[in-house]
């Protein structure tokens, strides 16, 4: 294609295009991937967000209830807030963990990245602010930039990278319009632990706070899930996502859920309904299979992935220069490396160039990620002994 062509293509495009760029989160992988590809090299990777081996599948009843809804004919258009035995059922969860929830609050999507992006475009307008957590979740800030809206950052705290209330406050301003927070967060896997306060702070400001939960049953003893949403007087002005994906190992399939006020839901669902229509019928009767089905496997899966935690935890924290908080959820480790001397983009290069592991750099989260790395252990055992023990001899090669 010629450079005029492209020039032209590139002048037809919308103004709210500018910013496009491919996900920070997945530069790692697109850049191992491609050394795979041109060298040949096995790289193991644990840059992923995503699981990997045979011990990480759905249930076999998931299965079987998918298999069954496409050789039983669900294959139709249904309706696009979601079929209402999986609303309900969703409804039922969420009220069982502290949000009482009826069918209309409820909105079943295509993943949770959807009802996110889907929650952002709906409420977000030209010039609206959004509290963004730094380190925080890349695709949120991609759909507050497209709805015209400005990204304004709240640096998370180390060690534990709690909120800084007063650093919160600060940043409120009459365009302020919307708060995010993770929980457990991406990428670090701690729990929020200023709920309260927070809600009192967005109740006097009168601030939407949008809560992604999609790790909310990847949560390890001692610790216990909590949400802003179940905080008293404060379920109508928060928006909960929470994903299939992970705590079904159920990522292929694309389901998630929204639950919010029931008149926030109806915008969105006409939202939904006149882009993806709605989730495949036999995808949600896949999902009611698994959120009414038998619960054992999700118990394993979590204490399977609490020991690798352990493990991987211990395994950094014996490498000089590396420091490694235990997270309190998800399947990421999110260890400190500057005193390997080397910028967090710079210890990613090296260690899958020279020594064939793909990790994320931390600042692909936002800067106050910087000198960190992202690793994920939702991995065999094998790999994961031998992805540590490449990193322990990268660094001691330094």
């Amino acid at each position: 294609m010629s450079s005029d062509v492209m020039k032209d293509i590139r002048d037809a495009l919308s103004s709210r295009t500018q910013h496009f760029v491919l996900p920070k989160q997945w530069a790692s992988m697109r850049k191992a991937e491609a050394l795979e590809k041109e060298t040949g090299q096995r790289i193991l990777h644990f840059e992923k967000g995503d699981f990997q081996g045979d011990e990480f599948y759905p249930a076999p009843h998931i299965y079987e209830a998918a298999a069954k809804a496409v050789h039983d004919g669900h294959v139709r258009y249904v309706p696009g807030p979601g079929l209402p035995e999986l609303r309900d059922a969703i409804a039922e969860e969420m009220t069982s963990r502290g949000r009482p929830t009826k069918r209309e609050e409820v909105l079943v999507t295509m993943g949770a990245k959807h009802a996110l992006t889907q929650s952002l475009l709906t409420i977000v307008d030209q010039g609206d602010e959004v509290i963004f957590p730094n380190p925080g979740y890349p695709p949120d800030e991609f759909w507050i930039t497209y709805a015209g809206g400005k990204v304004v950052y709240a640096p998370l705290v180390e060690p534990d990278f709690a909120f800084d209330l007063d650093s919160l406050r600060s940043l409120i301003t009459p365009k302020t319009k919307m708060l995010i927070i993770n929980t457990p967060q991406r990428p670090n896997g701690m729990i929020v632990r200023q709920l309260d306060e927070i809600a009192e702070i967005c109740k006097e400001h009168g601030i939407i706070v949008l809560t992604d939960e999609i790790f909310s049953h990847m949560v390890y003893e001692p610790q216990v899930h909590e949400s802003i949403s179940y905080v008293k007087d404060f379920k109508d002005q928060s928006i909960v996502v929470d994903t299939f994906s992970k705590t079904y190992i159920m990522t292929g399939f694309r389901i998630g859920w929204c639950v919010a006020n029931a008149e926030l839901i109806t915008a969105m669902d006409i939202f939904q309904q006149n882009s993806v229509t709605n989730v495949p019928a036999f995808v949600q009767l896949a999902g009611l299979a698994a959120m009414t089905g038998p619960q054992e496997h999700v118990l394993q899966q979590t204490a399977r992935l609490k020991a690798k935690r352990d493990f991987v935890v211990e395994a950094f924290n014996k490498i000089d220069g590396i420091e490694c908080l235990t997270p309190d959820g998800s399947f990421y480790v999110f260890p400190d490396i500057r005193g390997t001397g080397m910028t967090a983009q710079q210890f990613a290069d090296y260690l899958v160039e020279e020594h064939g592991v793909g990790v994320v750099a931390g600042n692909a989260f936002g800067d106050r990620g910087e000198g960190h790395i992202r690793f994920t252990y939702a991995a065999p055992d094998e790999i994961l002994e031998e992805g540590m023990d490449r990193i322990a001899k990268a660094v001691e090669a330094l």
